[in-house]
């Protein structure tokens, strides 16, 4: 299961925060392996698995939404619009408190995505770091640095954006992550999103 066909890697903030999300679960999904195989108390492995398993889904989801964005079906109109809809900040009125379950999966949504941004933005910083060393291509190393800084770039913003719109994309992964778990049990293709398959 899963994104079998890798996105193309591209300089697009969309392509980007694909190949953020799309690495980010895989590299989950490899931690999910290791739990199963039995490594660690039995009690521990449970909630583990349980708990990658469900950022693996709404990494999926997330990624799912993104890879639609450029065509924008009925679908992601529709889970846009859901999306702004429960998603969107309200404050708090006549003394009434928010439902800390509610502020707790927005959190736990934005994090799990936020973190696939971070962690392709320290592997781009990290590849900076190297080219800071002495090179026998200095041309070449200044335009790799130069492009390495524009994708570092995107990623914060990126996040930033994120930071932005966290209720909205913690209503987007609960809803596509539900779609992707029934059309799994239904034996379909939860790769590509609809009208993408050949």
């Amino acid at each position: 299961m899963g994104f079998q066909k890798p996105f193309r890697v591209s300089d697009s903030p969309r392509c980007l925060a694909i190949e953020a999300v799309t690495g980010r679960a895989g590299a989950l999904n490899e931690y999910l392996v290791v739990y199963r195989a039995g490594a660690g108390r039995r009690g521990r492995r449970v909630r583990s698995v349980r708990e990658l398993r469900y950022d693996i889904e709404r990494l999926r989801a997330w990624a799912w939404y993104l890879a639609a964005s450029s065509r924008r079906p009925w679908w992601w109109r529709l889970v846009t619009h859901l999306g702004g809809l429960f998603g969107r900040r309200r404050r708090e009125a006549n003394g009434r408190r928010r439902d800390p379950r509610r502020s707790m999966q927005r959190l736990s949504s934005f994090s799990v995505i936020d973190r696939a941004y971070a962690a392709l933005q320290e592997d781009f910083q990290g590849r900076l770091l190297t080219l800071a060393l002495p090179q026998t291509e200095p041309e070449r190393s200044a335009a790799c640095r130069a492009h390495l800084t524009d994708k570092v770039d995107t990623l914060r913003g990126l996040r930033g954006a994120l930071v932005a719109d966290a209720g909205r994309a913690a209503v987007v992964c609960v809803l596509l992550a539900g779609v992707l778990r029934l059309r799994g049990w239904l034996g379909l293709d939860v790769g590509l999103a609809p009208g993408e398959q050949s």
